[in-house]
């Protein structure tokens, strides 16, 4: 596994998204769904957008 993952700001935005979710689907609360559900798709173009930044 690459550290650098583990370091980035995205990667813990996305563990924080999937924790809400998570929290959100045990409680069958559609807020938290909805905004874990978000911050992991934010988090994940923020990782695709620092990967194509950081190869070229």
């Amino acid at each position: 596994m690459n550290s650098k993952l583990l370091k980035s700001p995205s990667f813990s935005l996305f563990v924080a998204g999937l924790v809400a979710l998570l929290v959100g689907t045990y409680t069958d609360n559609g807020g938290f769904q909805l905004a874990g559900g978000m911050l992991c798709f934010i988090s994940l173009v923020l990782w695709l957008a620092n990967r194509s930044k950081q190869s070229s």
